[in-house]
């Protein structure tokens, strides 16, 4: 198993540098995805709240539908959906 943690996580300094955002945390988690399908082994990949708006007046679950606001969850959010297309038995 292997846990990505690995993140460009300066919120801020995101919506200057958009482009290291997302190489890091869309094509990176993406790349990591890959790899641990491609060797058989699981991955998990910690979301954050900045996937949402903050709008909701109960706490988030997994199933609510994401809104991020900035660079920084707009690239996790599209790391999510990076990985969930590389996981076992998706090419």
């Amino acid at each position: 198993m292997v846990v990505h943690c690995a993140a460009y996580t300066d919120v801020d300094r995101s919506e200057s540098e958009p482009e290291k955002a997302y190489r890091v945390n869309a094509d990176g988690a993406g790349s990591v995805a890959a790899a641990c399908r491609d060797a058989g082994c699981a991955m998990v990949y910690p979301s954050t709240d900045y996937v949402f708006d903050g709008k909701s007046r109960r706490p988030y679950r997994e199933g609510d539908t994401p809104a991020p606001l900035g660079v920084y969850g707009a690239s996790k959010l599209e790391g999510e959906d990076a990985c969930a297309r590389r996981r076992p038995g998706t090419s």
